[in-house]
């Protein structure tokens, strides 16, 4: 696993040969066939490609959140196929940043709660969880939220809080499945900015999934699917 001196510092990711399907058998649905890419340490990466594509199922795989059948990922100097659950589950705590379209918050909890428990999960002691808290939504602009449920919060805000609570633990790899789907113009915008500013002062390598072009053209690098394969052609920088 990667050392403690790796804290808040982006990881190069590796992957060769990587193919996975849904079922057994007959009955077997390919959704990735074959992916060779890698990312550059500290990259803001748009995974891009149309529904079905295998976006949300790569980035499955990169968090370690379903077995690799066939092929390696590689994230820094850890390998993930062949990780045993209580090493996968280490190495979401100590690697991995999440941030979904749909925000994940507890409604019974305030947005410091919120981040709060994400720390409390790590096993960091409460007085260190609370300035912790405090320290990360002050980044994301909402030290006067803090005290707020999710349903006294905005959209934006809402995701905000879910960045922060992905942040807390200073992830290496933070993984965005379209953070910004839910969400207006004038919130997709104030998210992207928070999302681009926290992975330069982290610096966290950053993958984002997204639909839309506004959002990726805020990357340095894309990678675009098409049924299970990468676009060999759209591989690279953005124009």
């Amino acid at each position: 696993m990667l050392g403690s001196d790796a804290v808040a510092r982006g990881v190069a990711v590796s992957v060769r040969g990587l193919q996975h399907e849904y079922g057994r058998g007959r009955h077997a649905v390919p959704v990735l066939r074959g992916l060779d890419f890698d990312i550059e340490a500290g990259s803001h990466v748009a995974l891009q490609g149309p529904s079905g594509a295998g976006k949300s199922t790569l980035l499955s795989l990169l968090g370690g959140l379903e077995p690799i059948r066939e092929g390696e990922i590689w994230i820094g100097e850890t390998r993930l196929r062949g990780l045993r659950r209580g090493e996968l589950a280490e190495y979401r705590s100590r690697v991995i940043g999440f941030v979904f379209q749909h925000f994940g918050l507890l409604d019974v909890l305030t947005a410091r709660e919120n981040v709060m428990l994400a720390l409390s999960l790590a096993g960091i002691p409460l007085q260190q969880r609370m300035r912790r808290a405090d320290e990360i939504l002050d980044d994301v602009g909402l030290t006067d939220r803090a005290g707020h449920r999710p349903q006294q919060l905005s959209g934006g805000e809402q995701q905000r809080v879910a960045i922060a609570r992905a942040l807390s633990s200073r992830p290496h790899l933070l993984l965005a499945d379209e953070p910004t789907g839910n969400l207006d113009e004038e919130s997709a915008e104030r998210v992207l900015d928070v999302l681009e500013r926290l992975r330069v002062d982290n610096g966290c390598t950053l993958v984002v999934v997204t639909h839309n072009p506004m959002v990726a053209a805020r990357a340095t690098h894309r990678l675009h699917l098409r049924e299970g394969r990468l676009a060999p052609e759209l591989v690279g920088e953005p124009a």
